[in-house]
């Protein structure tokens, strides 16, 4: 995984095969562990950067927006 994006998909996909039980807790335990570690790097880089003053940007934060994709709020 290369991205936030990435992680995310790959998380969802996670939680489809748990769900339709392609895969059993322990596993999917695993990849979410993994996913989290991935995400603390990511921020403990960013704090070192702003510690440092380093507007350097975090590939692994770097997501390419989807386009025709709206936020919108359901009432």
């Amino acid at each position: 995984m290369k991205n936030t994006t990435e992680l995310r998909t790959e998380l969802t996909k996670v939680f489809e095969d748990l769900r339709n039980r392609k895969i059993n807790t322990d596993e999917a335990r695993s990849f979410v562990s993994i996913s989290n570690s991935m995400v603390r790097s990511a921020i403990a880089e960013g704090n070192y950067n702003r510690y440092l003053e380093n507007n350097s940007p975090i590939p692994f934060l770097a997501t390419v927006p989807q386009k025709d994709k709206k936020c919108e709020l359901k009432k």
